[in-house]
């Protein structure tokens, strides 16, 4: 029998642990068993945690990289970094600007994708995380919940269809953060979701009431919550509330504990369940980097003790992204006392869900990409596997 097989794992599955192991074949998840005596290519895992890849859907850059300005080569080091980070997927994530930077950007980002899709159709091998797709953190936000964005560089929605081409017509999956209050808000989402850009609520300040219409009109996420968002208040409950309350809806949450209270973020998980919280970086270019000044988006920004701030201007002070790694936020949030296979799905089938991708990757089942991840005992990557391909390796025997 031809493919791969991980031998002697503690397969992380969607309803738990299972002791066994994994075969692989043409880069899919052939079968999860206790043995396959038959596989042509043996790996024995030595006990280790075997996962599904872990999905970032809202990151800006790390290691150098700003995907609002990277090349090829520099996307592909970005790839690199997030694998060794037990990454398999990501969207590259944009902040408003104008056409001409979203085309560059956009640009840059399509041919990397197919440059990644090409190389597996050949080779079978990605030589690191693969680039999903897109997140448009914006432009169609509110000026009075900007954070680090750019407010001179936010839209309206007139309902003019080329209006949004520009985000419509991206190649792999299209995510967008928006506040649905803006004029046209409820429009606009319609129009995004029939042309397959999946929406998240975010950078808002939108009432209980209009949010229930973004989630009728296809809004059923909020990015990095509860930022961004207006404070929760026993008069004006606002996003925060709605947030964790709403069945249907799921919220991501930037576990680096800068952005949210440790407690805060305890809360979260026990109001919405461990099935309905994403964890997401959202990090920015200093990622890896350590302290330091930065320039990133026309701005200065400071990072001091793992947390991020804008370093000039009269937003000086606010948070700007994050240093975190998706590999750090899943040791926090095991760290806060979370089932480690709850964690782990927070990192996973979560995140694919919000981004609407799960039917092909996100959990090990049979038929699935065989994108995957080893953690050891303390839940360090040991080993990334890429469409069946080991794509990063760091056991201590290699």
């Amino acid at each position: 029998m031809n493919g791969l097989f991980l031998s002697n794992a503690l397969i992380a599955l969607e309803d738990g642990f299972k002791p066994g192991g994994v075969l692989i074949t043409d880069g899919r998840i052939a079968e999860v068993t206790g043995d396959s005596a038959g596989a042509a290519n043996r790996i024995d895992l030595g006990g280790a945690y075997l996962s599904p890849g872990m999905i970032d859907i809202h990151i800006h850059g790390s290691a150098g990289v700003d995907v609002m300005e990277a090349d090829a080569a520099a996307l592909g080091k970005l790839s690199e970094f997030l694998i060794a980070e037990g990454v398999t997927g990501f969207f590259a994530t944009l902040v408003p600007t104008d056409d001409r930077g979203y085309k560059a950007a956009l640009a840059e980002i399509a041919s990397f994708i197919e440059r990644q899709t090409e190389a597996e159709r050949n080779t079978g091998r990605t030589a690191g995380a693969r680039l999903l797709g897109v997140h448009f953190e914006g432009p169609f936000v509110s000026p009075a919940r900007s954070g680090a964005l750019a407010p001179a560089h936010f839209r309206r929605y007139d309902g003019d269809p080329s209006s949004i081409e520009i985000f419509t017509e991206q190649s792999g999956a299209r995510l967008m953060t928006l506040a649905p209050e803006i004029a046209g808000g409820i429009d606009l989402i319609r129009d995004l979701s029939a042309r397959g850009v999946r929406l998240f609520v975010g950078h808002t300040q939108a009432d209980p009431e209009t949010l229930d219409r973004a989630a009728q009109a296809g809004a059923r996420h909020i990015t990095h919550f509860p930022n961004a968002l207006d404070p929760l208040h026993h008069r004006k409950p606002g996003a925060v509330a709605w947030g964790l309350l709403r069945e249907g809806v799921s919220v991501d949450c930037i576990a680096d504990f800068q952005h949210v209270h440790p407690l805060m973020l305890e809360l979260i998980v026990r109001s919405k369940t461990a099935d309905h919280v994403a964890l997401i970086s959202d990090a920015i270019l200093p990622t890896g980097l350590g302290d330091g000044e930065f320039r990133v988006w026309g701005e200065r920004i400071r990072v001091r003790d793992g947390r991020t701030a804008l370093a000039a201007g009269p937003s000086e002070g606010t948070i700007a992204g994050s240093v975190i790694t998706m590999n750090h936020a899943l040791k926090n949030v095991i760290g806060l006392g979370v089932e480690i296979d709850k964690a782990i799905r927070m990192a996973t089938i979560v995140p694919a869900r919000a981004a609407g991708i799960d039917r092909e990757v996100g959990s090990i089942k049979v038929g699935k990409r065989a994108d995957l991840v080893v953690f050891d005992k303390d839940f360090n990557v040991r080993m990334g596997i890429v469409g069946g391909k080991v794509a990063f390796d760091k056991r201590a025997d290699n």
